[in-house]
């Protein structure tokens, strides 16, 4: 479990979560060796059917018992979603843990015991709501926000190829509408939503306002270390600009 916690740690500090190529509108492959290419060897990173993809192959291939969940993303909403957010399921020492990557800035950086007792002091917890589906949350403000929710039962890659598809293309999705950027550093997480930015550190926030494309040219590649060109910069910052006009 610590070669775990190690793997997952490492994981959210290197290879940020963002969705530039869905606002730039490049193809997004859930094929293993492209995935590999494209977060490992280029940096440029991907979101949930990407980063949960990866881990979880890596993760299958180091002996561990672990299979496709799919979860319904609510923020503190009692709401009906759709299916949009890979995680896996780990399974050890008859337990059963969840393990993600893929949830930007508010991803918790270590598995997570599903069943586990909640004494309230914990920063992340799994509930299980009045449907009996589980749900986590994050403590927030002496109190707990609900990220998303979830099931045990089985889910297939073809199950993520229609989660991607819609995340990437349907008119009113996230990650259709909004530029999202997020790394999670050892000293500070670092996030980004369209035209503002937040490095948050363990006592203090800091808060940018993006107002030129140079200026996000400067924050994505220095950074988030996410090598993009000047003119997809330029592209970037014209369509949050839009985005923002049409909210």
């Amino acid at each position: 479990m610590q070669l775990l916690e190690e793997i997952q740690k490492k994981h959210l500090e290197t290879f940020s979560f963002n969705n530039i190529a869905v606002l730039l509108k490049q193809p997004i492959s859930l094929e293993i060796e492209d995935i590999i290419d494209k977060i490992v060897i280029k940096n440029l990173g991907g979101y949930c059917f990407e980063h949960n993809k990866l881990l979880h192959d890596v993760l299958r291939s180091l002996g561990f018992n672990v299979r496709i969940l799919i979860a319904r993303v609510i923020n503190n909403q009692d709401i009906d979603t759709p299916r949009t957010h890979r995680i896996t399921l780990l399974e050890w020492q008859d337990s059963k843990y969840l393990v993600d990557v893929g949830f930007g800035a508010l991803c918790p950086n270590t598995p997570l015991k599903i069943n586990d007792i909640d004494d309230g002091s914990q920063k992340y917890r799994i509930i299980q709501n009045k449907d009996n589906d589980y749900q986590l949350e994050v403590s927030a403000q002496k109190s707990y926000f609900s990220l998303y929710k979830f099931n045990l039962a089985r889910y297939t890659q073809s199950d993520c190829v229609m989660g991607n598809f819609y995340s990437s293309n349907y008119p009113n999705a996230v990650f259709v509408n909004n530029l999202v950027i997020a790394l999670q550093r050892q000293d500070k997480t670092l996030s980004l939503r369209n035209n503002t930015y937040h490095r948050i550190g363990e006592d203090s926030t800091e808060i940018i306002d993006i107002t030129n494309h140079m200026q996000l040219h400067s924050i994505i590649n220095d950074d988030f270390n996410i090598p993009i060109t000047e003119e997809q910069s330029h592209t970037l910052f014209a369509i949050t600009i839009q985005l923002l006009r049409n909210a």
